[in-house]
């Protein structure tokens, strides 16, 4: 039998997946004497039959054995992701193109590579390549979607998502993606379409029933959306043992003792804690199971009894439920319906540095960066400049994490205060809100944490924020003590800061601001709420 037969005989075994039988012949075959090309399909057989470390020191023979081939060196660079080394993988992929400017598999792969990385304008002309090389691959399609709305080019993203489905009308994940960028850009009846369109496509998919809630949600249908977003607890993972525990499904509960838990952002749990209060005037104990840094303005929640942190053994309970379905249980889907705050126990106020006189405000310039909007709903310390020149206003930085270091910028001179730095955790953050009279704040947690307290806060949004502040208007039914304002659609943050700063030189020139009214959240009164429906 001839090599050549031999090498056939090889492959064929590999397209049927007999991949013993193809590592045993490709070896007799090596015994015989040198061949790269057989070392390279035994390369590509042991990468198959997950013997990475062989396959790596295989494929780096062929390599340098054999001419120059994209084949070898795209499936090398498979390998080498596979192993966790994406760098490696992408040079391998960035030969095979070099050699192969048509070959889409690499230049898809390079395109899903700097997704990864998150260098989304470094993607695109990869992508943009294999779409037009593959105008009907789906997936590519998708892809090249996700790169643009990332990007922040919506009407492109839509055309890609869309021209997925009109490839495969049953495309869940495009639809789903349709529905976002459709929300993304402001539009929430036609995300609904579009996500309604995915459930059709798969009426057991968690993730095409919970972005239709945000949508809903966002449309102003409460009661519908609330009810939709349940369907996330359909894939859990609970931050605390529950075994031979139930969830809690909005049945009576006097007397039973509750574990509340936060699984959304930070900010999503200080604004659902206000439901503690509601829960405890039905009977309920209450502990809370939240973020390490949430655990001392939970203990001080309406209502709530106890807290503890992710990872920490919780106190006995009964039943268990997550803060963000509070208002679906308690059949409370209105916002109208909501417990008005203040529901935190306010702390000590932080004593400030300055001038006794001046009006004291606070501000947080950047949210979380990992947040999928954070490029939309952050700025930059430098973006305030224009509030150092208010007459009359003394300026105290709360940001924490890397974003703090905008502060030390020497073209700032100094003029805002570092409180962030010595921030431990969010009750820290409730004590300087008690001792400033006013939060400038990006949408991040510490603008629901002044909401909660009862503090007046101002609250910068892009021009299509989250569901819960709406579309329009300067006042928000969540936090009566909080001031919208919006960018607009197409505006920069430059104008939005200036008509804030006129704002603060007026407030500024009127005097102190009195204290915001605050009630002792374990002890108060209550605010009158209405009568409270029976769960849906």
């Amino acid at each position: 039998m001839t090599a050549n037969v031999t090498l056939e005989r090889v492959k064929k075994l590999i397209q049927a997946n007999r991949l013993v039988e193809a590592s045993a012949t490709c070896r007799r075959l090596l015994d015989q004497g040198p061949n790269p090309e057989a070392i390279y399909l035994l390369a590509v057989i042991t990468c198959e039959l997950g013997l990475l470390g062989e396959a790596q020191t295989l494929f780096e023979k062929a390599i340098r054995d054999l001419e120059p081939r994209s084949d070898v060196f795209y499936n090398f660079g498979s390998l080498l992701q596979r192993m966790g080394k994406l760098d490696a993988a992408m040079t391998r992929w960035t030969e095979a193109v070099a050699l192969d400017p048509r070959h889409t598999d690499a230049l898809f792969n390079l395109a899903r590579g700097h997704s990864e990385k998150r260098m989304w304008a470094e993607a695109l002309p990869f992508c943009e390549r294999a779409a037009a090389l593959a105008p009907r691959n789906p997936a590519v399609l998708l892809s090249l979607g996700n790169i643009n709305f990332r990007l922040g080019r919506l009407a492109h993203a839509k055309y890609c998502f869309n021209q997925a489905i009109t490839v495969d009308p049953n495309y869940l994940q495009a639809w789903i993606n349709l529905g976002l960028a459709e929300l993304r850009d402001g539009d929430p009846r036609a995300a609904i379409a579009a996500l309604q369109k995915a459930v059709m496509a798969d009426s057991e998919s968690i993730l095409a029933h919970f972005n239709l809630g945000l949508a809903l949600l966002a449309d102003g249908r409460m009661r519908q959306g609330w009810a939709e977003l349940e369907w996330r607890r359909r894939a859990h993972t609970l931050p605390f043992p529950a075994a031979g525990r139930q969830p809690w499904r909005g049945e009576d509960v006097a007397g039973e003792r509750i574990l509340l838990y936060g699984e959304q952002g930070q900010g999503d749990t200080i604004h659902y804690l206000r439901y503690a209060r509601t829960v405890a005037e039905r009977g309920a104990r209450i502990a809370v199971s939240c973020h390490a840094g949430l655990v001392g303005i939970a203990r001080g929640a309406a209502g709530v009894e106890d807290a503890v942190a992710f990872g920490e053994p919780p106190p006995a309970f009964d039943v268990y439920a997550p803060l963000m379905s509070l208002p679906h249980l308690l059949g409370l889907p209105e916002i109208e319906d909501a417990p008005v705050p203040p529901y935190l126990t306010p702390p000590v106020a932080t004593a400030l540095p300055g001038d006794a006189g001046a009006l004291k405000v606070g501000l947080v310039w950047a949210g979380n960066p990992d947040h999928d909007d954070d490029g939309n709903r952050s700025m930059s310390l430098a973006d305030f400049k224009p509030l150092l020149t208010v007459a009359g206003a003394r300026l105290f930085g709360l940001q924490v994490g890397d974003a703090r270091r905008q502060i030390d910028n020497p073209d700032l001179g100094g003029a805002v205060a570092d409180l962030g730095g010595g921030f431990r955790d969010f009750a820290d953050t409730a004590a300087a809100l008690q001792a400033l009279d006013l939060l400038i704040s990006v949408d991040t947690a510490a603008a629901h944490l002044a909401g909660a307290l009862g503090r007046r806060c101002w609250l910068l949004l892009p021009g299509v924020p989250d569901w819960r502040w709406r579309r329009d208007g300067d006042e928000t039914p969540w936090y009566p003590t909080l001031r919208l304002f919006r960018r607009g659609r197409t505006e920069a943050w430059a104008p939005v800061i200036a008509r804030l700063a006129g704002a603060l030189a007026d407030l500024a020139q009127g005097g102190i601001l009195p204290a915001a009214a605050a009630v002792d959240g374990k002890s108060g009164d209550p605010s009158p709420q209405k009568s409270n429906p029976p769960p849906p």
